[in-house]
């Protein structure tokens, strides 16, 4: 072999290298990594050490529920990402539900009630960002308040009573999407769907990139002219028209309503925007990081069920999950603010 010929080979190898090492700079450093790292982890070790982890059914049992938590857990990042939070999405899908499931019962069909849930989702939003932004009250104050005040009126209206859906009332549950069929699960055509939403509002709209600057700093957002309470009230009403697609989803997949419905899904859903590596503080996060988030949150939960572990220890792994991604994202943060000067 010719002295050019080697060091051409010697060249591109380098070359290889370099660009393997960026990619690999490029990915580590997304705030999703750590989660995506140990979900691969987790998948792997359950697929070995469970049985029936891997069946089937299961794997759909889980895509279905996280997809209910993702659908949520999106928006509910924009919220987050706007310098917010939202802590009463449990409780909206809950109301959204009960409004499908009796106007449903009503006319039939899943197109009315599937509009109504979308029109109650998106009031109940607008009602928790009007009175946190411009009301000036905290948002965690105003959404555990509206969480309670929800799921008291549900209770109020429904009882004990428990609502069975008609089967054309299930489009969304039963593999058709408005009267159009489907061949795999609806919730993940919908999941996809507002997946390419949220990249397109994040990217190419002037709200989405007015959510990162308000969160990131909402003094200088404010200086430059920026509506920051309009932003933050409508990542709100985008929170309350996720959580009535939610509902849609969810109460098509069971088909039954009960007052209880949704009951924890907004700790979910808060685990699921944390782990995916969104920041608490605001202005840092990516738009599909809660998807990693929700199936990691989804895969635990389901190793915990398919092992018998009892149900009373589900609220005490989700705290753990949540202040778990705080302190890792609080001591990656730190870590970044030293590189410079070290």
């Amino acid at each position: 072999m010719s002295r050019s010929a080697v060091s051409y080979a010697a060249d591109s190898s380098t070359r290889i290298r370099h660009v393997l090492a960026d990619a690999w700079q490029s990915v580590s450093r997304r705030p999703e990594a750590p989660s995506a790292a140990f979900l691969l982890v987790l998948v792997v070790v359950l697929s070995i050490a469970t049985p029936g982890f891997l069946s089937a059914a299961n794997l759909r049992g889980i895509v279905e529920q996280v997809a209910v938590v993702s659908i949520v857990a999106l928006a509910v990042n924009q919220v987050i990402l706007a310098g917010e939070i939202d802590v009463s999405t449990g409780s909206v899908v809950a109301v959204c539900a009960f409004v499908y499931g009796n106007i449903a019962e009503m006319s039939g069909g899943s197109l009315v009630p599937f509009l109504g849930a979308l029109a109650t989702g998106l009031l109940l939003g607008l009602i928790n960002g009007v009175v946190s932004t411009y009301g000036r009250v905290p948002s965690i104050i105003t959404t555990l308040g509206a969480l309670f005040v929800y799921r008291g009126l549900v209770l109020l209206l429904a009882g004990a009573q428990v609502l069975n859906l008609a089967a054309d009332s299930r489009g969304f549950g039963q593999g058709s999407l408005l009267a159009i069929p489907v061949a795999i699960p609806v919730a993940i055509v919908v999941l996809i769907g507002l997946c390419l939403a949220m990249d397109i509002l994040a990217r190419h709209t002037t709200l989405g990139r007015n959510v990162y600057a308000v969160g990131g700093n909402p003094r200088a957002a404010r200086m430059i002219g920026l509506p920051v309470s309009l932003v933050r009230t409508a990542t709100f009403a985008l929170t309350g028209l996720c959580c009535g697609l939610a509902a849609s989803v969810m109460i098509g997949q069971i088909g039954q309503l009960q007052a209880t419905a949704a009951t924890g899904l907004e700790l979910k859903v808060v685990a699921a925007v944390v782990l995916g590596g969104t920041s608490i503080a605001g202005g840092k996060g990516s738009t599909f990081a809660p998807v990693i988030g929700a199936l990691l949150v989804g895969v635990i939960l389901n190793a915990m069920t398919l092992n018998r572990v009892p149900g009373t220890f589900e609220l005490l792994v989700l705290g753990a999950l949540i202040l778990l991604a705080v302190s890792v994202e609080g001591i990656r943060s730190r870590l970044r603010e030293r590189r410079p000067t070290e």
